[in-house]
């Protein structure tokens, strides 16, 4: 998609001008502009966002939500150990 829109916007586009009278020359911005534009559509279509996107999801582990709730009343040692064992339970 890039090489197309670099080679219809600089070489394409560029004959065009060339080859074109002088009353039609307005032609050529009109499709570099088009073009840029059809360009910027397809790009954002193509990266938009994703409905399931994993990256997004919320944590919903029982263990996670009661470790947010302890907070600074929870002994540091006890909450460093869980977030220990869910470390190696995750990668074993």
């Amino acid at each position: 998609m890039i090489v197309c829109y670099i080679y219809f916007t600089r070489i394409i586009a560029i004959l065009l001008k060339i080859t074109m009278p002088f009353q039609w020359q307005w032609c050529y911005e009109f499709l570099v502009e088009v073009s840029t534009l059809i360009f910027f559509v397809l790009t954002g279509y193509k990266f938009r966002p994703a409905s399931n996107n994993p990256y997004l999801q919320l944590p919903q582990d029982e263990e996670d939500v009661e470790m947010d709730e302890e907070g600074p009343s929870g002994s540091n040692e006890t909450n460093s150990q869980r977030l220990l064992q869910k470390i190696k339970a995750h990668y074993m």
